[in-house]
C-alpha cells in the first residue's frame, strides 16, 4: 500500500471537513494525521505563544541538584586519582590485568582520570597512550552509569591516539563508534565537531582528502559558532594539513602564515607550536628553505620547553629531510640519526623504522652497506615482536635491502621503496610490496 506524503497530509488537515477514504482506512496515515492535528492544535493554542518574561531569580531546586551533580563529580575523581596507581602500575602490557584484579576502577571518574592522562603520554610515550585509551574504553563500554558524552569521548580520545601512532584503520573504526555514542545525546554538536576534527587527520592518512577536507571546514565553523578560538585555529591547521596532502603548497602557505600571525600574541604556545612547525614543513615544500629551519628549529624548541617531545622530534625530523633534500647530507645525517634514536625511545617504532630508512638511503650512497643491514636486523626484529597483520610483507620487504646489502647492490630507489611501503601498509594491511625491477 502507498501511503500519503507528510504534505499531502498537511493539505488534507488544511480542509475544513478533511474527509479521505485511504486516510480513514490507513492506520498509519491516520496516526500521522492525527498527530499534525494535535500540533496545529497547539499552535493555535495562545498559552504556547505566552510572552511573559523568565523569572531571573535562581530556581534552588536546580542550583542544588547542579551542586550535587558536580559534588558528586568531584567525588568520583578525587577517588579515582588515587585508583591510578596500582592499575597503572608496572609496564603498559600489565595495564589490563591491573583493572580485572582491582574493579573497584571501573567508574566514570577513573574514565575521565585516563582520558585527562592521553594528552602527555602522546607527548612522552605515545603507545602508552594507546593503551590509556584502552583500559578507558573497556571501562566506559561496561559501565552502566557511564553517558554516551563519557563514552563518545573515551572513543574519540582513542582514535587520536590510534592516529597519532599510524594505525590508521583502527583509528577510522575507533571514530565510528564516538559519533555512534555521541549521536545518542541530544547536545552533542560541539562533540561532534572535535571528532571531525580527529576524522580529518584520520582521513589525511588514508588519503581520503576532499572527505577530510570537508570535515575539517565544517568542524571550524561549528567552533567560531562556540567562540572557540583554539579548536577552531586546530581545525584551520588540519585544513592546512589536507591542502598540502592535495599539493596546493601555495594556499596552505597563506593559510598559514595568516594563522601564525593571528596567533603570536595569544596564549596559546602549543597551538603556536604546531602552526610554527605545519608553516616550516610548508615553506620547505615551496622552496623557502632558510624560512623552513628558522620555523622548524623554533618549533623544535618551543615543543622541548613545553615539555612535548613527540612534537619536537617530529620538527627537527622535518628539519633534516629538508637539508637531506637540498643535498646537504653531512648536516642532514646526525640529525636524523638522533631523530630515529628519540622516536625509538617514545615507542613509536613505525616511525623510528621509516627514519632509520632515511640514514638508509644517504648511506647506501657513500656506500657503507654494513650499517644499512644492522639497520634492517634491528627493524625486522621490532616486526617479528610485534605481530602485526602486516607483519609478513614488511619483513619480506625490510629481508630485500638487506639482501642487496649484504651483496653491495642496494639503491636509494629500493631502499626509498620499501620505505614507503611500510609508511602506508599500516593504513592498508592487505598492500603487496611491488618488487623494483
Amino acid at each position: 500500500m502507498t501511503h500519503y506524503t507528510e504534505e499531502t497530509l498537511i493539505e488534507l488537515l488544511q480542509q475544513d471537513h478533511p474527509q479521505d477514504e485511504h486516510a480513514s482506512a490507513c492506520a498509519e496515515c491516520r496516526e500521522k494525521l492525527d498527530s499534525f492535528r494535535l500540533v496545529a492544535g497547539a499552535l493555535r493554542d495562545e498559552t504556547t505563544w505566552d510572552e511573559l518574561p523568565l523569572g531571573e531569580a535562581p530556581v534552588p531546586e536546580t542550583i542544588t541538584n547542579l551542586r550535587a551533580f558536580a559534588d558528586r563529580m568531584a567525588a568520583e575523581d578525587a577517588q579515582a586519582a588515587l585508583y591510578l596507581p596500582d592499575l597503572l602500575s608496572g609496564s603498559r602490557e600489565l595495564w589490563m590485568n591491573n583493572l580485572r584484579r582491582h574493579p573497584e576502577c571501573r567508574t566514570a571518574g577513573v574514565v575521565r582520570k585516563l582520558i585527562e592522562s592521553v594528552p602527555a603520554a602522546l607527548d612522552s610515550m605515545p603507545r602508552d597512550a594507546v593503551e590509556l585509551t584502552n583500559l578507558a574504553t573497556e571501562i566506559a563500554d561496561h559501565l552502566e552509569s557511564a553517558t554516551p558524552q563519557l563514552r563518545g569521548a573515551a572513543w574519540r580520545e582513542r582514535a587520536y591516539a590510534l592516529f597519532y601512532t599510524g594505525d590508521f584503520a583502527a583509528a577510522e573504526r575507533a571514530l565510528c563508534a564516538s559519533e555512534s555514542h555521541f549521536t545518542e545525546s541530544s547536545v552533542n554538536e560541539y562533540d561532534l565537531a572535535r571528532v571531525g576534527i580527529v576524522r580529518a587527520l584520520v582521513e589525511r592518512g588514508l588519503e581520503k582528502y576532499s572527505s577530510a577536507i570537508a570535515h575539517a571546514r565544517a568542524s571550524a565553523s561549528q567552533f567560531a559558532v562556540y567562540e572557540d578560538a583554539k579548536k577552531s585555529a586546530g581545525a584551520h591547521l588540519a585544513e592546512a594539513h589536507l591542502l598540502m596532502s592535495c599539493q596546493e603548497y601555495d594556499r596552505a602557505y597563506e593559510s598559514l602564515t595568516a594563522l601564525k600571525n593571528n596567533l603570536f600574541f595569544a596564549d596559546d604556545p602549543d597551538t603556536y607550536g604546531r602552526v610554527l612547525g605545519t608553516l616550516g614543513f610548508c615553506s620547505w615544500k615551496t622552496g623557502r628553505i632558510d624560512e623552513a629551519l628558522h620555523c622548524l628549529d623554533g618549533a623544535a624548541q618551543l615543543f622541548e620547553e613545553l615539555g612535548v617531545h613527540s612534537e619536537a622530534v617530529r620538527a627537527r625530523w622535518n628539519a633534516a629531510r629538508a637539508l637531506a633534500g637540498e643535498g646537504r647530507l653531512a648536516d642532514a645525517m646526525p640529525r636524523l640519526r638522533a631523530v630515529a634514536r628519540e622516536l625509538e625511545r617514545l615507542g613509536m617504532m613505525l616511525a623510528a623504522t621509516e627514519a632509520a630508512l632515511e640514514v638508509a638511503e644517504l648511506l647506501v650512497t657513500s656506500g657503507d652497506y654494513a650499517e644499512v643491514e644492522e639497520i634492517c636486523r634491528k627493524a625486522m626484529k621490532h616486526f617479528q615482536e610485534s605481530s602485526m597483520a602486516y607483519t609478513a610483507s614488511a619483513l619480506t620487504a625490510l629481508a630485500l635491502i638487506q639482501e642487496a646489502a649484504r651483496n653491495r647492490t642496494a639503491t636509494r630507489l629500493l631502499v626509498h621503496q620499501v620505505r614507503e611501503y611500510l609508511r602506508r601498509v599500516p593504513a592498508e594491511p592487505n598492500l603487496l610490496f611491488a618488487f623494483p625491477a
